[in-house]
């Protein structure tokens, strides 16, 4: 497993290994601001110290959704590889704001459920309102939310 883990890691190109790492610092800092700040602060937090950049000249509308999936890519393998195993809310959280700042717009969304009298409630984010981080068919599976509610408050 662990040379499984390090074959796979000696394939990514050194920038991709450079956001491995960030988001492999970041995520439990953000789980630790979520609980501080909650939702709410935590975003503007971010879209102050963050404005989002103007996307780089010449970037096509194709680069830019690659180039959202790869960052996807990487947070979900930090999420699920690193010490730190991140929620719904937090991989959602530091994909945002990486795109934020590399100038690709994009938004959280949240959605709820119910499963065997159990409310549940999920995270994920879109770019042009295409699901970057999760199934394509997240949303079918949740009701959703309208942006800006308190997240935090419903456990994700």
């Amino acid at each position: 497993m662990l040379m499984d883990n390090l074959i796979k890691l000696d394939k990514l190109s050194w920038k991709e290994r450079g956001l491995l790492a960030q988001s492999l610092v970041l995520l439990p800092l953000i789980h630790i601001a979520l609980i501080l700040l909650g939702y709410a602060r935590l975003r503007r937090v971010i879209e102050v110290l963050t404005p989002l950049q103007p996307e780089p000249r010449g970037r096509s509308v194709t680069e830019s959704f690659s180039h959202a999936c790869e960052v996807a890519r990487i947070v979900s393998i930090a999420a699920e590889h690193g010490v730190y195993r991140a929620t719904c809310l937090r991989k959602s959280m530091l994909l945002w704001w990486f795109l934020r700042r590399d100038g690709i717009p994009s938004r959280i969304c949240f959605g709820v459920r119910m499963t065997h009298h159990l409310l549940e409630a999920h995270a994920w984010v879109e770019w042009d309102g295409i699901v970057l981080n999760d199934s394509i068919h997240v949303s079918d599976g949740y009701k959703a939310l309208q942006d800006g509610l308190p997240a935090t408050s419903m456990g994700l």
